[in-house]
């Protein structure tokens, strides 16, 4: 707690300032501490700052690890408005397929006689009753306080019965435009409703039904082969490829390619290489101390700041295989390279074509096999070294400089408790000198008027 300007209760000047310049000693001694604290707990903000930018580069080279982590893959449809393509590139393969669209898959529905209005005329009272596709029998009771179309239309909702139901005006007839619809949920024929007729009494019209579809599958070509599906949405049609059916068009065959995603892997490269520059800028901002020692620079001429450096450079140099007949011998040939400011230049357009042309090797290379260690692990390896919990050489710096800030913080709290005795002591003090002062002018000045009088 810091010490309090002290107020002596007397009005002896002399007193009160040599109190007050005693209070500022010992400010002065407490201020130091300050000063300590400040200076390491701005240098821990720097060290989880560089951590933080280490962390950064073992995040972004992490998808580089694995062959199904490094390849995207990207479903390309040649007709979009028939069909498109989800791909889960860790089930899926780079391949082609045909697909030709002969019908889409539809629910089973039902329209019924036309009504005058949708909330007054009344359908009577009874039951709606239907078979679902499981073979069960349900029924939806209407009475007096649901028997309009709307009021029916709500009761089949709020039953949950596996359909949904909704009132229409559909033009065809002036006098009795509105209807019920109602519409199964699922489609393909395996969910096809068994409706029957309304079981009503007493309403002003007969309700009834009018139109209906029975529910049907998606009948789609494959390779030239027909097969079914019950829902427009296919899953696993391929490998790790979902198909989503947008419309049929009998006789139009479409292609759908399986392929690596270069623009995304090409990004992700992009990424990385932008986050060891981070490291590389901090490290060559941090060693720029000009001829004074600067305070917001604790990391300038460090060992480890330097080790971290050589290593990821050493990487980046030294990543390379040894077969003369590969297109990508090193991180070189695929745009990647060291300038003259010690930071990498990333040539988008290089590494994309090399995807293209040599997408094994490149895959390679940053995965690694039997002949070498992939460039992603060791880039890894050597933030892990750094950022990892425990031992890792900026989490060691960070559990130093911890242990530091709270030992500061711990003889910060003892000496301003001493000093705060001490000026205890020296108030006392004063205040019993100011005392005697004031009593020696009392008695002074009793003297002086006595002396008078006489």
């Amino acid at each position: 707690m810091p010490i309090e300007m002290p107020q002596l209760s007397g009005s002896n000047p002399a007193l009160q300032t040599a109190l007050e310049k005693l209070t500022r000693a010992e400010q002065k001694k407490l201020g130091k501490f300050d000063e300590k604290l400040k200076t390491q707990n701005d240098t821990m903000k720097i060290v989880k700052d560089f951590k933080g930018k280490v962390g950064a580069i073992k995040d972004a080279m992490t998808p580089f690890k694995k062959v199904e982590d490094f390849r995207d893959l990207l479903g390309i449809s040649s007709d979009p408005t028939v069909l498109t393509a989800q791909v889960d590139k860790t089930l899926a393969k780079p391949a082609s397929y045909e697909i030709e669209v002969m019908e889409m898959a539809k629910t089973s529905s039902i329209m019924t006689t036309g009504f005058p209005d949708k909330d007054r005329a009344e359908v009577g009272v009874g039951f709606l009753s239907f078979t679902t596709p499981d073979g069960e029998e349900k029924s939806v009771y209407i009475n007096t306080s649901n028997n309009t179309l709307e009021g029916v239309a709500k009761a089949i909702n709020e039953a949950k019965v596996g359909a949904r139901a909704q009132v229409i005006n559909d033009g065809t007839d002036a006098e009795e435009p509105w209807r019920l619809v109602v519409t199964s949920e699922k489609t393909g024929w395996k969910n096809d409703f068994q409706w029957a007729e309304f079981n009503m009494l007493d309403g002003d019209l007969d309700l009834d039904t009018d139109k209906s579809r029975e529910a049907s599958s998606a009948l789609i070509k494959l390779n030239g082969q027909a097969m079914y599906a019950d829902e427009n949405t296919i899953k696993n049609l391929m490998p790790g490829v979902t198909v989503a059916l947008k419309k049929a068009k009998p006789g139009d065959v479409i292609n759908l390619e399986v392929k690596p995603d270069y623009e995304k892997i090409g990004e992700k490269a992009k990424n990385f290489v932008d986050k060891m520059n981070d490291v590389f800028k901090f490290i060559n901002e941090q060693n720029n101390l000009g001829s004074k020692r600067d305070p917001t620079k604790p990391l300038g001429g460090d060992v480890v700041t330097q080790t971290i450096e050589s290593r990821l450079r050493t990487v980046v140099m030294t990543t390379a295989r040894e077969l003369p007949e590969a297109k990508v011998q090193a991180l070189r040939d695929m745009g990647i390279v060291f300038n003259r400011t010690g930071s990498l230049d990333f040539d988008q357009k290089k590494f994309q074509t090399q995807l293209e042309n040599n997408f094994d090797e490149v895959a390679s290379l940053f995965v690694g096999d039997e002949q070498m260690v992939g460039f992603a692990s060791k880039v890894v390896d050597v933030a892990d070294s750094v950022v990892r919990r425990g031992d890792g050489m900026m989490s060691v710096r960070e559990t130093v400089l911890q242990s530091q800030i709270t030992n500061l913080e711990r003889q910060k709290e003892q000496a301003e408790a001493r000093a705060q005795e001490r000026m205890d002591r020296a108030k006392f003090k004063f205040s019993q000198a100011e005392a005697a002062v004031e009593k020696m002018k009392s008695m002074q000045n009793s003297f002086q008027g006595g002396s008078l009088i006489g």
